[in-house]
């Protein structure tokens, strides 16, 4: 069974424009990403969202809105990923 890794990530807007980041590290590294990263056991994707963009942006958000949930197969691990539309 391949394993799975639960994400969140943030469509964060402002002023008409949408942040995106730039990988630093890893097999992707270079590649451009919205924010996020991992959800903890036991978080809801809300709070994970909020918790990871204030980890690694120091910055705090609103999830405005829940978007869509993408479920993706690479080679080594299946992904499912949560996105919100966010401020």
């Amino acid at each position: 069974m391949m394993k799975t890794i639960e994400v969140v990530a943030a469509i964060i807007h402002h002023d008409g424009k949408i942040l995106a980041t730039q990988r630093g590290y890893g097999d992707f590294k270079d590649g451009w990403e919205f924010p996020g990263g991992k959800m903890e056991a036991g978080e809801t994707a809300e709070h994970a969202i909020v918790r990871e963009i204030e980890e690694e942006l120091n910055v705090e958000i609103r999830p405005e809105k829940f978007l869509h949930t993408v479920e993706y197969d690479y080679p080594n691990f299946h992904l499912t990923m949560h996105c919100f539309i966010s401020v």
